[in-house]
């Protein structure tokens, strides 16, 4: 304990260096709603699991209807991908991560909904991969800028955010059919002919960086349409 001021006022020698941290999370974060953000951050930290907490800021701050930006996916990522060994998670967990980090209801609901359970489950579980590709799509105007945002949130270099080719694949392969879900009078001969095409080109590239992507891959000049 540290004496503070005259008599038998206390305070925990700790304090000083945790309000720093809070306060330093607080401004790389931005949360929408500080008092919810606040009681997660202080959650995790009695709980001893990944506080909200972005690794910088994002900046200019992302303006969103949603709530989403490829910062709240990483945190989103980093929070929930580990939760269970399956690789799924279930809703409390899911409605709490997002709440906190202001995501809106309406596009956690979406995303819950447009995700299969996970194999065994009883529909309670679903796999974190597919709810972060219905998550990224939800506020971005193209399929390469979700998928940019998810190579974003689960890159584990984040100088050169080189990922997997295979998991970009999988990425791919559920923004592309979540685009185009919805539209009954698209050609889908053209549709999937696209989609080869996009595969195909990641896949050269891949071959060429040991397996790996990065998101400017997605937008070279010699990139196809990646819808």
């Amino acid at each position: 304990m540290v004496l503070v001021g005259s008599g038998d006022s206390q305070v925990p020698a700790a304090l000083p260096q945790v309000l720093k941290e809070y306060t330093k999370a607080a401004i790389r974060t931005q949360p929408r709603d500080l008092l919810v953000w606040s009681l997660s951050y202080f959650r995790c930290l009695v709980d001893g699991t990944i506080p909200p907490v972005k690794d910088r800021l994002e900046f200019p701050v992302p303006v969103s209807s949603e709530g989403i930006s490829p910062g709240i996916l990483r945190v989103l990522h980093r929070q929930l991908s580990g939760r269970a060994e399956d690789g799924t998670v279930d809703w409390p967990s899911l409605a709490e991560s997002c709440h906190a980090l202001g995501v809106r209801r309406r596009a956690v609901d979406d995303a819950w909904n447009l995700t299969e359970p996970a194999e065994g489950s009883d529909g309670d579980r679903k796999p974190w991969d597919h709810l972060l590709s219905h998550l990224a799509i939800r506020d971005t105007a193209t399929v390469v800028e979700a998928l940019q945002s998810v190579m974003f949130a689960v890159t584990d270099d984040p100088v050169t955010k080189k990922v997997p080719l295979q998991l970009v694949l999988d990425h791919y392969a559920r923004i592309h059919a979540h685009t185009h879900a919805q539209d009954a009078e698209l050609d889908q001969t053209r549709v999937v002919s696209v989609h080869q095409d996009g595969q195909d080109y990641l896949t050269d590239v891949a071959e060429h960086q040991d397996g790996h992507l990065v998101p400017s891959d997605l937008t070279r000049p010699s990139c196809p349409p990646l819808q």
